[in-house]
């Protein structure tokens, strides 16, 4: 971060919590001096006793040097009680420092966390600034209804109606270029069972193309639609895009399910999950072959309405995965009752090459005795195959399969289509 490079006191180890630390450490040792103080004190007071013994015993013959002793002795006890009377104003000196300190060093962390938000802003609007065209598209794209009709009044002459209707027709020519030139695209990656190397399924992504053959790659849409705010209507137009062709290949095949990745911002607003609710009662006959995929990370981030919404999908008929999965701290037999039918992993996690360890062993033991089926994602080389087809079901990634496009009508039966066509 820029300014954690030019503050670099300010971040980790403050300046002034290294202070702190010093006012701590001279409390500490003024704490410490208090025996010694009370030692150098019982010095004087023993030659001050020395003293009146020595005039008491001696007599008149020892008397100035008792007088000596007993002066030293009265001017060290005086030194003493001034050097404690100091001390002790230096300690409450020091305490009233370190509780300055400790609030200039939560203004500091303060300041420090809108130095970050102001950052982190600054950097969102640049990457929008560098794709405005991309989000400019996705909003034509998300939130454009239909396009409206001109208005045509009975009374206007045929000069203004003319005019209107040039001036719809330039308004619908400029629309149509715009969505041929920027639309999304539902692509639909396989996933290979690992045992046959049939294709027993789909993950569906999406791409934003820009007219000029390049593509907005679906992990960076997602990202912007997270930083923009659209992630909940983006992904409910990918379940609105899906709904058909899943209806179109599950009449080919019924067991065969497409994998739908939903983000936070979905899962935790209920507005948001009873949309997609409505989506699912609207399209139930393919319900059942979603499967809405999420990160663990977002699962744990969730509070206590997102998991009653992942309830509410699972009671709807939808299956429940669960992608980037680590083992710490998974309850199985917890995700089991929510819903959760599928764990995807990264290679690497399966195995590192070394083997798989004993406790990968017992959880994936507990996943079949569970019916849970295990997924790894993103295989890119024949040995990240070879040893994953040892330990899960199914697989997808660039070694299988690359994402494939859906033709706009995939999902259109062909009556309808060719009804379409002639019309």
């Amino acid at each position: 971060m820029r300014f954690q490079k030019q503050l670099p006191g300010l971040v980790g180890e403050s300046p002034a919590g290294r202070v702190c630390d010093g006012v701590r450490g001279r409390g500490r040792m003024s704490r410490h001096m208090a025996p010694v103080m009370l030692g150098l004190t019982a010095f004087p007071l023993a030659a001050i006793g020395i003293a009146a013994y020595l005039v008491m015993s001696a007599g008149p013959q020892l008397m100035a040097v008792a007088g000596a002793i007993l002066v030293l002795s009265c001017c060290l006890l005086l030194a003493v009680t001034i050097a404690v009377v100091k001390l002790s104003r230096h300690e409450s000196w020091l305490w009233s420092q370190q509780e300055s300190l400790r609030g200039l060093s939560r203004k500091t962390d303060e300041a420090l966390a809108r130095i970050s938000d102001v950052e982190q802003q600054a950097a969102v609007a640049t990457d929008v600034a560098a794709i405005a065209a991309d989000i400019s598209a996705l909003r034509r794209e998300l939130l454009d209804g239909p396009s409206p009709q001109p208005s045509v009044r009975a009374h206007a002459g045929a000069a203004p109606l003319a005019a209107e209707l040039k001036k719809a027709d330039k308004a619908a020519e400029l629309k149509k270029a715009d969505k041929a030139a920027e639309q999304l695209t539902l692509l639909l990656e396989p996933v290979v069972d690992l045992s046959t190397g049939a294709t027993s399924h789909y993950r569906a992504m999406v791409g934003l193309g820009d007219g000029s053959g390049a593509m907005v790659n679906h992990d960076d849409l997602m990202q912007k639609a997270d930083q923009g705010g659209m992630r909940a209507a983006l992904d409910l137009r990918m379940v609105k895009m899906v709904a058909p062709v899943l209806r179109r290949l599950r009449s080919r095949n019924p067991g065969l399910r497409v994998f739908v990745p939903v983000g936070r911002a979905t899962l935790a607003s209920r507005d948001e999950a009873s949309r997609l609710l409505a989506l699912l009662q609207r399209d139930s006959d393919v319900a059942q072959g979603m499967v809405f995929e999420f990160a663990q990370q977002d699962l744990g981030a969730l509070d206590a309405a997102g998991i009653d919404n992942l309830a509410r999908l699972a009671r709807a008929g939808a299956t429940l995965a669960l992608r980037e999965v680590y083992l710490g701290g998974l309850d199985l037999t917890a995700l089991r009752q929510l819903g959760v039918r599928f764990l995807s992993f990264p290679p690497h996690a399966v195995d590192a090459g070394s083997g798989p360890s004993a406790t990968w062993n017992e959880f994936a033991r507990q996943a079949r005795g569970l019916q849970m089926q295990i997924i790894v994602g993103d295989v890119k080389t024949p040995q990240q195959a070879s040893a994953v087809s040892r330990f899960a079901r199914f697989g997808h990634g660039p070694f299988f399969a690359p994402p494939r496009k859906v033709r706009p009508d995939a999902g259109i039966a062909p009556a309808a289509a060719r009804h379409a066509n002639v019309a």
